[in-house]
């Protein structure tokens, strides 16, 4: 179950990366384009070296010779980063969605921004049209992508956020203060866990009936629930 969990955490935790910084620079900027992405991410040393940063940033012992205050520096020429007293590798793309492949990190993150502010989603074609990868590689990694933004199981716990929202149709100002104003609208339930991971629900009505099951089935008992 350990196991489990941790491979879980670090195959997300790369898209995650990505995501915070594009939320970070939409609060700030109020949007988040391609030439930010390549100011951020300019090639492969700068992804490889923010995904380090992400999965041992806060490694300060050396897992192997139990020397405290080390460093790890980066391998020459491979994908690596060695402790500068015993010589120990950690391996950041281990776990990941991009272990054993081939294609640049530029690359694998360009196709994360497009699948992430795509409004009508993202074909395998597109990808290999725009990138120069084959359809099949294309059709590989879009796949991989998705994988990670499933929703998973465990509970969200602690202080946990929540709130609903009507998306679509069109109110008519004859309905401004009736409930038939929703009608054309879809249902979203949204539970944020405060520093952690998201929970959504589209629905066709958000009241009680739906929405104390939905939040029993993903709060774990004990949390604070904030709306």
């Amino acid at each position: 179950m350990l196991r489990n969990n941790t491979e879980k955490y670090m195959s997300t935790s790369v898209i995650l990366l990505l995501t915070t910084s594009i939320l970070k620079h939409i609060l700030r900027h109020m949007r988040y384009t391609i030439k930010d992405l390549q100011k951020q991410f300019p090639n492969d040393d700068a992804c490889l070296d923010a995904i380090f940063e992400m999965r041992y940033g806060d490694v300060n012992t050396c897992p192997k010779c139990g020397v405290a205050d080390t460093k790890f520096y980066r391998v020459k020429g491979r994908k690596c980063y060695a402790c500068m007293h015993c010589g120990y590798q950690l391996h950041p793309l281990a776990q990941t969605i991009f272990h054993k492949s081939d294609t640049p990190l530029t690359t694998w993150f360009y196709v994360m921004f497009q699948v992430s502010v795509a409004k009508n989603g993202m074909s395998a074609k597109e990808v290999a049209r725009s990138t120069g990868v084959t359809y099949k590689t294309a059709h590989r990694m879009l796949k991989l992508v998705r994988s990670l933004m499933l929703q998973g199981t465990d509970f969200l716990s602690g202080i946990v956020e929540v709130d609903e929202t009507y998306i679509g149709g069109v109110r008519k100002k004859k309905y401004q203060h009736s409930k038939t104003q929703w009608e054309n609208k879809t249902a979203v339930i949204g539970i944020v866990e405060k520093g952690g991971m998201a929970r959504t629900l589209v629905t066709k009505h958000a009241d009680a009936t739906v929405t104390i099951p939905f939040l029993k089935a993903n709060i774990a008992p004990g949390s604070t629930v904030h709306r």
